[in-house]
């Protein structure tokens, strides 16, 4: 999961300040082969109603934890294309994206399916001129089993990828890094980033399944440019 904790669980949505990403707590074993693999440097989008986008990017600085060191107001919303389509072909997928927010527990939600990926909407879209559009998914559970997203340990980079919004946009990206990173070593900043150029990451986790710690030790990130 993405955690976004503080003092006021909305006030940190609106400032996208996950503290951990985190995903699967399953007990399948199934784990994403380690790997950081570099380009030197990218992306796509369907058919659903669009959803809510926030018309602001508000910023607050943050501790190394990730957690916001003040509070902010939950950004005004202004409909918009959503993505609602991932496709790559590289590792045979193509799942469906959904918008998702921040659940009450503080965490990004995730949808339960691992065969279905989330879009952070407190984040940029898919042709937005800057920042980091966020993917996010579980890469198995215990209901489904594996998901496909534990192929995008085998992408390299020059992969090509899709997102297909639900104004029937396309996005293209190239795969510029795939990477195994641990999860407390993750550069969030990096990853929920909205001022540089505009990038893809796509985020579930990685390395070895801890079964008395409860979940993967990594997190896995693919990072796209836009073609």
């Amino acid at each position: 999961m993405i955690r976004v904790r503080g003092a006021a669980i909305l006030a940190m949505a609106a400032l996208a300040a996950p503290l951990l990403i985190g995903c699967g707590t399953s007990d399948s074993g199934a784990t994403a082969a380690p790997n950081e693999r570099a380009e030197s440097s990218g992306p796509a989008v369907g058919d659903s109603p669009p959803s809510p986008r926030p018309s602001a990017t508000p910023s607050a600085p943050r501790s190394p934890s990730g957690i916001g060191t003040k509070a902010a107001q939950l950004p005004t919303l202004t409909e918009g294309p959503q993505p609602n389509r991932l496709q790559i072909g590289s590792a045979d997928l193509d799942i469906p994206v959904l918008a998702v927010g921040v659940a009450k527990d503080g965490q990004m939600e995730l949808p339960p399916n691992p065969n279905t990926i989330g879009w952070y909407r407190f984040g940029p879209a898919p042709g937005d001129q800057r920042g980091s559009v966020v993917l996010g998914g579980h890469l198995d559970s215990k209901e489904f089993g594996k998901g496909p997203l534990v192929r995008l340990s085998k992408l390299e980079p020059g992969d090509s990828i899709t997102v297909r919004s639900s104004n029937n946009s396309v996005a293209t990206y190239r795969v510029e890094k795939v990477e195994d990173v641990r999860k407390t070593a993750l550069a969030l900043g990096q990853v929920f980033d909205r001022g540089s150029e505009p990038r893809l990451r796509i985020v579930t986790c990685g390395g070895p399944y801890d079964r008395n710690g409860g979940g993967y030790r990594d997190n896995l990130v693919v990072t796209a440019v836009p073609v």
